[in-house]
């Protein structure tokens, strides 16, 4: 069977936002909820990925999938995002201890390589719009003592450091401005940490900042084809040509 590193999963969100106790335990036996748990990853052949923690608002995804110009996401507090952040981080953690040694949050390149070649599920801890992080970015440094290791600055609504791009169909993802300065030094102190900066959310200016403010490969986890489909989500082939050129994904 092939292995699969998965670019993005919200099994962590969906566990938290259950508020069931024992998570770790459900992740581990599967309760047959979602898309993703651990005997369906080992059947599916998903050796890795990254797990994706998400602070909510109310309104954030439209009613039904037929709603494809729904309002603009409302903004999330920075108290509300801080707690759900660290509470999904700990279930990592949590799912990580109880996983009896078959998944590892990995925090180098070398340590997923390792983790997939021994047959363990490499988890790479990563967070979907930083409104957890303060602009000081000491939260920054303590989630990557916890293990981070990936962050979309945005999701679909603006933050301190820049601005996420609406669900709109069909649109390009020139919604609005770029980063703020707020987000151009959070770009910086991810490249000093090697910290991934993940692009897909982020507007098309935004797009252009982190391309040439970053030292890093250009990565866009669950972005599309805007040719193929005009989702602002999605990007332009002069945006997937900049992430080539970069070495990027």
């Amino acid at each position: 069977m092939t292995a699969v590193f998965d670019g993005h999963n919200d099994v962590l969100f969906r566990l938290w936002s259950s508020g069931d106790e024992g998570n770790a335990q459900a992740f581990h036996s599967g309760n047959g909820r979602g898309q993703l748990d651990l005997p369906r990853m080992r059947a599916g052949g998903m050796a890795g990925g990254l797990f994706a923690i998400f602070a909510p608002s109310n309104g954030d995804l439209p009613d039904s999938d037929e709603d494809l110009n729904p309002p603009p996401a409302p903004a999330v507090a920075k108290s509300e995002a801080l707690t759900a952040t660290l509470e999904m981080a700990r279930l990592l953690i949590d799912i990580e201890r109880a996983s009896a040694d078959q998944l590892r949050i990995c925090r180098t390149a070398s340590a997923i390589r390792s983790t997939m070649a021994s047959g363990r599920i490499a988890a790479v801890m990563h967070i979907e719009g930083a409104e957890a992080i303060d602009r000081d970015m000491l939260v920054l440094d303590q989630l990557y003592e916890l293990g981070l290791r990936s962050i979309g600055p945005v999701w679909s609504r603006p933050n301190i450091f820049g601005h996420g791009v609406p669900f709109r169909f069909p649109s390009s993802g020139d919604t609005g401005p770029g980063l703020t300065a707020a987000g151009k030094a959070l770009v910086r102190r991810c490249n000093e940490k090697r910290i991934v900066i993940d692009l897909s959310h982020l507007n098309e200016k935004g797009f252009w900042d982190v391309a040439e403010l970053s030292r890093a490969p250009l990565v866009a986890s669950h972005s599309n084809a805007l040719a193929i489909c005009a989702s602002s989500r999605n990007l332009s082939d002069k945006q997937l040509g900049a992430i080539g050129r970069s070495r990027g994904l």
